[in-house]
């Protein structure tokens, strides 16, 4: 899906090539809404099997006492929770890793330059059209783990489940963490996720504004608050990797005893 989307969009770059992804994303959930024989509409697909080792261990992850099942403890959500807690953060170290790894290799410094300048990417002799779709396939690859993951952990998906907002809250961490830095998105992901919930709790607000007053729903709007404060502060986002200069040496003034001996 990735190769497939990213050859309309290989003429396209900046913010140009993300409204034109996001735009993807929206038609095929349309799409899959509509395709009722394969998705089953908003009623979406349920009933899916548990996750399995080549069949021979069986983890149901949907199951709240799953964990306290197998390892012979009192019935408890928390165990579930922590649980899954350490396993997406398993996962979300696993990426890391592959993201890293994936950046020291030979494709991953294609994508770095490709990133910076592409014409100058095509003078070094770089294919750029192989490196943006290799970029884009790595990329859905990804997100089909986390999509399997999300099916697993649920019992259920639906195109319902990945809306247009989920897409701009991802590229939104992107931004404001910084292209390019994983540091700076992990920060980033804990700050608008975080803030997310906290705004939940922020009650004591209806009595400023009124009862009717819901903190929740302007989260989009602190959002983009913050997105166009830290373009104004900080264009690369909070980690983004330093913008490339170059220094010249000042040179020395000739002094004007040698220019008259013919030394200048």
């Amino acid at each position: 899906w990735g190769v497939l989307l990213g050859f309309p969009v290989l003429r396209l770059r900046g913010d140009y090539l993300a409204i034109v992804t996001l735009a993807f994303g929206e038609i095929i959930r349309l799409v899959l809404i509509n395709w009722r024989e394969v998705t089953n509409g908003s009623a979406g697909i349920s009933g899916i099997p548990k996750v399995t080792f080549f069949g021979l261990m069986t983890f149901n992850v949907s199951d709240p006492n799953y964990i306290a099942k197998v390892l012979h403890l009192a019935t408890s959500s928390a165990y579930y929770k922590i649980f899954l807690y350490y396993l997406i953060l398993a996962l979300a170290l696993l990426t890391a890793f592959v993201t890293i790894r994936l950046r020291r290799m030979p494709v991953g410094r294609a994508w770095e330059a490709l990133r910076e300048d592409e014409i100058a990417c095509r003078s070094l002799g770089i294919n750029t059209t192989t490196t943006k779709l290799t970029a884009f396939a790595t990329g859905a690859m990804f997100g089909g783990f986390a999509g399997a993951f999300f099916a697993a952990r649920q019992g259920f998906v639906s195109p319902e489940s990945f809306v247009f907002l989920e897409s701009a809250i991802i590229l939104a961490i992107v931004v404001l963490g910084g292209m390019g830095s994983l540091v700076g998105i992990a920060v980033a992901a804990m700050v608008m996720i975080g803030g997310t919930e906290a705004l939940r709790e922020l009650d004591f607000l209806k009595q400023v504004f009124g009862p009717d007053f819901t903190p929740e729903l302007y989260r989009m709007l602190l959002f983009g608050m913050a997105m166009v404060i830290v373009m104004l502060w900080k264009p690369r986002g909070f980690v983004g990797s330093r913008e490339p200069t170059a220094f010249l040496k000042e040179r020395k003034a000739v002094s004007s005893s040698f220019t008259k001996e013919g030394h200048g």
